[in-house]
């Protein structure tokens, strides 16, 4: 049993906690947040970083970077997903920078099977341990949530799909295919189909317990 556990409905529980924040964040670790579309990947991922004082690094914002650049406000979902596609060489670029001073990191993306592979040699090469966070959910459910999003002013307008999701099916198909990627068996699912019963607490927990 690890020290957290031992630590928990004692008195020194916080103290053994912020023994542990600060052994993850100094360690040579990467947290990989992935799952469906919707479901809530950036903003826990952004919680997590805040909360583990650990940098966090998405694809999808060097993404919108990209496509700022270009400043067009027009390009079709073929042309963003090009820039997807590039976005992903610079995201595990980052990644190896990080990795070759031996920080700590925490990257996103709805992660597919063709970056099992690039991934797994960073982790060998840097002697790395990974946890991978699934972030998941009633496909209805999140559907309605993707659609509701796409609508929003608030939505970059290099991210939105221009209605390739639209279609459940579509959807479906990501969700399956985000399945595909698995580093291994060091895994934490959460469920977001109702964002009130997250229990973030116990993710944090996971993940302290899991790469102590």
């Amino acid at each position: 049993m690890n020290e957290i556990k031992k630590a928990e409905n004692k008195s020194n529980y916080k103290k053994v906690l912020n023994t542990e924040l600060t052994k993850c964040k100094n360690s040579k670790s990467i947290i990989i947040i992935t799952g469906e579309l919707a479901a809530g990947k950036t903003s826990y991922g952004k919680k997590i970083s805040r909360t583990l004082e650990i940098p966090f690094f998405s694809k999808d914002e060097i993404k919108e970077l990209l496509y700022d650049s270009i400043s067009c406000d027009n390009l079709d979902y073929e042309v963003k997903r090009k820039l997807g596609a590039s976005s992903y060489s610079i995201f595990y670029y980052i990644m190896e920078e990080q990795m070759k001073v031996g920080k700590s990191l925490i990257v996103e993306s709805n992660f597919v099977k063709e970056s099992v592979s690039i991934i797994k040699k960073l982790l060998d090469k840097y002697n790395y341990k990974s946890i991978t966070i699934r972030f998941e959910g009633d496909l209805q459910i999140l559907h309605k949530r993707f659609l509701k999003r796409e609508c929003s002013t608030e939505r970059h307008i290099g991210l939105v799909s221009n209605g390739v999701f639209d279609d459940f099916k579509n959807f479906e198909q990501s969700a399956l295919k985000s399945k595909e990627f698995k580093i291994n068996n060091n895994e934490i699912l959460v469920d977001t189909t109702d964002f009130t019963k997250v229990n973030f607490d116990e993710i944090i927990r996971n993940i302290l317990n899991s790469l102590s």
